[in-house]
């Protein structure tokens, strides 16, 4: 019987040792050596676990002697899992990472891409994919999304697993109390609500927000990043199923934001405003002009998406802009318009990575289906530049199929009665564009498309 002190007490490997120049004698040596060194690995690995250093932080662009500041982790399904002891198949967690339909998937609860480092799986959790519960919620959304926003067996397993983790997490304070299990539940949630399932996504936000209120008043410290994900998680759950919201911007110091006094010429109205400002609130037009101040920091040239600390704050002034716009009145069809194509612009002018799959589309349907209930009032009549803006803005982001065929169709219809059945050079179009929200850089190739998809 051989006791290596690598191995955990209590657990032994026997072998028959028999003369000491026995040929059998040196295999049965080489076999001891054996059980040794991967118990011995198998004790590092644990204590890896325990310290995350098992986890590696490296990006694609990393050499052997260059170390990059940028948080990434590994996408090897090796480095994930060298020791094959994760819940799930390693294998099919690197497939699915590898798929471009998923790289989204897991968003806003942490983002894989570059452009949103300062969110990534680390940061968020301070752990690796060693949390059963939070992996199989991972899977789950990957899976989903790689389906096409449906629903199959292999997702049903990965929601089943989740959801018996996440209930014996309930049971134990400090397990329920973490950013794992509470990132496991936004996730759940997130795929929920592009269900529409909005008595579920209720209920998982509402645990979210027990699990968040028991967190302050046992003085348990939680990453910024996990409470940016609450944040978001709840947003784009509102918008999608109309779910009630619990946070606003304000909730989490991490998302504060103001005005930079240093910029003062980018907070402002832009002239397509101005001169229908009577038919704008006060506090519309305050969003109007931070909505302004955003497409002026995309366009200027040294706008970066691999700076972190630019699109952290970046990301705060966007939560702003998308919190309020969420919860101003509507007081008429031209404000609820202006509201739709703001969240919209606000969303593809630097967050686009953020909710590219869902959000945008979402947010032109809405839109187009105010314009079309509105089509025939004769404050349009009045204003054909806003509605020539508020059709472009839309139909730019509008899904491939009906609804973009829909805004083809409304703008048709309006250059023939409102827009003087006008042939504009692209130029000429682009001018009446930017006196509203308009960005060369984040609108031109997507606008120009659906403009000249119109006038063919």
């Amino acid at each position: 019987m051989v006791r290596d002190s690598s191995i955990p007490t209590g657990q032994f490997q026997f072998i028959s040792i028999q003369a000491p120049h026995d040929a059998k004698d040196q295999i049965q040596r080489r076999l001891a050596r054996s059980h040794a060194v991967k118990h011995a690995l198998q004790n590092k690995r644990r204590q890896q676990q325990k310290s995350r250093d098992n986890f590696r932080v490296t990006t694609v662009e990393d050499s052997p002697r260059k170390v990059v500041s940028r948080p990434r982790f590994s996408l090897s399904a090796g480095a994930l899992d060298p020791f094959q002891t994760l819940a799930v198949d390693a294998s099919r967690l690197q497939t699915l990472l590898g798929d471009y339909r998923a790289r989204q998937a897991a968003e806003p609860v942490f983002s894989i891409a570059e452009e949103l480092a300062f969110q990534n799986f680390h940061s968020v959790f301070r752990t690796g994919f060693d949390d059963p519960a939070l992996l199989n919620a991972v899977m789950l959304s990957l899976a989903f999304a790689v389906t096409g926003s449906s629903i199959d067996q292999e997702c049903l397993r990965y929601q089943g697993q989740a959801i018996s983790y996440i209930r014996e997490r309930m049971s134990s304070l400090g397990e329920a109390t973490s950013e794992p299990t509470i990132g496991a539940i936004l996730l759940l949630a997130g795929v929920e609500a592009r269900l529409g399932m909005t008595p579920q996504v209720q209920l998982h936000m509402g645990a979210v927000h027990q699990l968040l209120r028991i967190c302050q008043t046992q003085g348990i410290f939680l990453t910024g990043g996990i409470k940016r994900a609450i944040f978001w998680q709840d947003l784009n759950s509102s918008i999608l199923v109309g779910s009630p919201r619990i946070y606003n911007h304000t909730t989490f110091s991490e998302l504060q934001w103001t005005r930079d006094p240093f910029v003062p010429s980018f907070f402002r109205l832009p002239s397509g405003f101005q001169t229908r400002s009577d038919l704008l609130t006060k506090e519309l037009i305050e969003v109007l002009e931070d909505v302004h101040a955003l497409q002026c920091i995309r366009d200027v040239p040294y706008y970066t998406k691999g700076d972190v600390m630019l699109m952290e704050q970046i990301n705060n002034h966007t939560a702003s802009i998308q919190s309020r716009l969420v919860s101003l009145p509507r007081f008429s069809a031209v404000q609820e318009c202006c509201h739709l194509a703001a969240y919209l612009c606000s969303v593809m002018l630097c967050c686009k990575v953020w909710c590219a799959l869902v959000i945008p589309s979402h947010v032109s349907s809405r839109l187009l289906r105010e314009l079309h209930l509105t089509n025939n009032d004769r404050i349009w009549d009045k204003h054909p530049g806003l509605l020539l803006w508020l059709l472009c803005i839309g139909g730019a982001f509008a899904p491939t199929g009906i609804v973009r065929s829909e805004y083809v169709g409304l703008l048709r219809l309006n250059n023939v009665a409102r827009f003087g059945d006008l042939d504009r050079s692209w130029p000429q179009l682009v001018e009446i564009l930017e006196g509203f929200i308009w960005s060369e850089k984040a609108f031109l190739l997507p606008a120009k498309a659906f403009w000249e998809e119109a006038l063919t």
